[in-house]
């Protein structure tokens, strides 16, 4: 039996990555800009090893003296892989291999818990949605999550406390998304109370202990503990955000919903209506996946980066809707009805085309990623013509990772979320929009007192900026491409 769960997960491995790959290499670019700070972040880890000293965002939230690694073991897990020479190259093995791992992980939980044809709901998890497919080939984190969120489920249906404790650990040093398990938990509690009549306490104390444990046992304690109150509490309290956020954090529109997430939209409605209150009392594993889907489905109303999480949780969710229909199911008896076997073969049919249809729509999306190379050549310039540890006022907050990726020379003014600069200074985080959007007539006496900040870097689409930047007479222009423009900023 043992060898035989390993088989069907060598074969799940092999399978989905061959899957992620073609999605993947639709496009030889990293996917994403925060990918390319997770790469250059790896890369310090193998370089250095842990805790690795952050100097490069010093006007924010993580500066020197407060900055922690929050995806830890992420970073750990990518650093053998930048022993590529190609960087970008090691980023998308790196995210084909974990999230091979997730939809592995996928295959073994609905093998442990008796659901058959654990590779027609990998189909489907492929068809669920070209948006998931898209996060999942992220140089980031949340295909571990995804792995991580599996495991949980299933040391929860297996009522194991120390096994909750350990996920919950290794989910705290991997992700800052960890405070998802919290929900996981209590809906494990609810199920299990609603199906068998007992609470399981000692669940909720094994969550406890494993998250204040990865916590405390942690290089950078106590910083940990005070980003993830500072990063994670405004995005899910708070509906007006105080700065721009990355779109991740925004809602779909209603025909965004439909049209992108088809696969999965059917397989959680279908769930629901193939269900009655009845089956969802003595079926602890059905009741997880429906309220587990639901919960998905509405923090996907309010953030489309939950797509990561709702379509495994949806098509879970039917699988073990129809987990004891499929074990009485013969398909001999099917094939020997010809409109059974017509219907059978209209519904594969229809499977195929939103599977090929997802997929394509998956690809497209990678090869639509800008460049690596975009900034490759300002940021070197910047590394070769200014002094070691210098600070340069750039334009975007997410220019930073691509800038961090080919340029750990210099420091730079904002990265990762804008949010961690207004939390730092507020006046500060103010001044640096205006700047950037054009607002303030003459910036360079505003970037070299304000910012302390030598040379300014902006792309070619802050056509305001550039235009006050031309007009300034402290500002020259000191390098061009057809991506970037670097300005020199004069003393008086």
């Amino acid at each position: 039996m043992r060898s035989a769960i390993v088989g069907r997960g060598l074969a799940a491995f092999v399978l989905s990555a061959a899957g992620l790959a073609y999605v993947q290499f639709a496009s030889p670019h990293l996917v994403d800009p925060d990918g390319y700070y997770h790469l250059r972040m790896a890369a310090l880890v193998r370089e250095h090893g842990v805790p690795v000293a952050f100097p490069w965002l010093p006007l924010t939230i993580l500066d020197p003296a407060h900055f922690t690694d929050h995806h830890l073991l992420l970073h750990v897990f990518q650093a053998p892989f930048t022993l590529l020479g190609d960087q970008a190259l090691a980023g998308k093995l790196a995210a084909v291999t974990f999230a091979a791992l997730a939809f592995t992980t996928f295959v073994l939980v609905l093998t442990w818990h008796g659901v058959r044809y654990p590779f027609l709901w990998l189909a489907l998890l492929f068809a669920s949605a070209s948006p998931f497919l898209f996060r999942m080939s992220m140089a980031r984190g949340q295909s571990l999550s995804v792995a991580l969120q599996l495991l949980t489920f299933h040391v929860l249906m297996r009522r194991s406390a120390v096994g909750v404790a350990i996920v919950s650990a290794v989910f705290v040093w991997t992700y800052n998304a960890f405070p998802i398990l919290l929900p996981l938990v209590a809906i494990g509690i609810v199920s299990h109370a609603v199906t068998r009549g007992r609470v399981e306490y000692s669940l909720a104390l094994g969550a406890a202990a494993g998250v204040a444990f990865a916590l405390v046992v942690n290089p950078y304690f106590p910083n940990d503990v005070r980003f993830l109150w500072n990063h994670i509490a405004p995005k899910i309290f708070v509906a007006d955000y105080a700065t721009s956020v990355g779109t991740e954090w925004l809602p779909y529109s209603s025909w965004a919903l439909v049209t992108l997430l088809p696969g999965a939209l059917a397989a959680y409605l279908l769930a629901l209506a193939l269900s009655d209150r009845a089956e969802w009392r003595r079926d602890t594993d059905r009741l997880f996946w429906a309220l587990t889907a639901t919960l998905f489905f509405v923090l996907l109303l309010k953030s489309r980066r939950f797509v990561e999480y709702f379509p495994p949780a949806a098509v879970l969710a039917l699988a073990f809707t129809l987990k004891e229909p499929l074990a009485r199911l013969d398909l001999r008896r099917l094939t020997r009805s010809e409109g059974r076997l017509a219907l059978a073969v209209f519904a594969g049919l229809a499977f195929a085309t939103l599977l090929l249809v997802t997929v394509t729509a998956a690809r497209e999306e990678v090869r639509g990623q800008p460049s690596t190379a975009r900034y490759q050549r300002g940021a070197r310039w910047l590394a070769a013509h200014t002094p070691a540890g210098s600070l340069v006022f750039h334009t975007d907050w997410d220019d930073f990772p691509p800038l961090f990726f080919h340029n750990v020379h210099n420091t730079y003014v904002a990265g990762l979320d804008p949010d961690f600069l207004r939390l730092r200074d507020p006046r500060r985080y103010d001044r640096w929009v205006a700047v950037t959007r054009g607002q303030v007539a003459d910036p360079g006496p505003v970037i070299a007192e304000e910012f302390g900040a030598a040379y300014a870097f902006t792309d070619d689409e802050h056509t305001e900026f550039i235009a006050n930047a031309d007009r300034s007479p402290r500002m020259e222009r000191a390098y061009v491409d057809d991506d970037v423009v670097i300005y020199r900023i004069r003393t008086p």
